[in-house]
C-alpha cells in the first residue's frame, strides 16, 4: 500500500508542480511586461535626448505630438474647459500674451514649433548637454501620462508631459 500511495502523491505532486510551474510563468511575465512599461518612458526620454542633443529634426518630430502640445495649452486657456496643466509661470503667460497680441488667433499654432519644443527643453541645461544634467523629476502621473520637469532652482522648471499613443510615448503637452 505504501508503494501506491507513494505512487500517487507523486503523480499528484507533478500535478501540483506543473501548476505551480505555470503560475511562476505567468508571473514572471507579467513582472517582466511590468518593468518594461516602467522602463519605456526612459527610454524614450533617452531617444528624445538624443534628438535634441544632434539636433535630428525627424527624431524630434516623431517623439513630439504638436497638435497634442497646442492643444492642451489652447484646453488650458479656456476657462469653461478643463485644463490639465499646471499653473503657468509669469514668464509663460508673458510669451504667451506677446505671441497673441503678434499673431493673433493662429499664436499657438504658429508659435509652438518643433523648434520652440527644442529650445524650452533645452532651456534649463547647459549647451550640449541635453535633459539629463536638468531632469529634476520623472515618473508617471497615470499609467497612461508620464511627467518630467526640468530644472526649476532658479527659474520656473519646464513641465513635460509624455503619453503613450498606442505604439510609443510621445512629448504632448509642454509648459513653464
Amino acid at each position: 500500500m505504501r508503494l501506491g500511495s507513494a505512487a500517487g502523491t507523486l503523480s499528484g505532486g507533478r500535478v501540483i508542480s506543473a501548476r505551480r510551474r505555470r503560475v511562476g510563468w505567468v508571473l514572471i511575465t507579467l513582472l517582466l511586461v511590468m518593468y518594461g512599461w516602467l522602463v519605456w518612458p526612459f527610454l524614450t526620454l533617452w531617444q528624445l535626448d538624443r534628438a535634441l542633443v544632434r539636433d535630428d529634426q525627424a527624431g524630434l518630430a516623431r517623439l513630439v505630438d504638436l497638435a497634442a502640445v497646442r492643444g492642451a495649452i489652447r484646453r488650458s486657456l479656456n476657462k469653461d474647459a478643463d485644463g490639465t496643466l499646471g499653473p503657468f509661470s509669469d514668464d509663460f503667460i508673458e510669451w504667451l500674451q506677446k505671441a497673441i497680441r503678434r499673431r493673433g488667433t493662429s499664436a499657438l499654432d504658429q508659435e509652438v514649433t518643433l523648434a520652440w519644443v527644442r529650445e524650452q527643453l533645452l532651456s534649463r541645461s547647459q549647451p550640449g548637454t541635453g535633459l539629463w544634467p536638468a531632469l529634476s523629476w520623472a515618473f508617471f502621473d497615470n499609467p497612461l501620462h508620464f511627467m518630467l520637469r526640468l530644472g526649476g532652482a532658479v527659474r520656473a522648471p519646464v513641465v513635460v508631459r509624455m503619453r503613450f499613443t498606442g505604439t510609443g510615448w510621445r512629448v504632448s503637452a509642454l509648459y513653464y
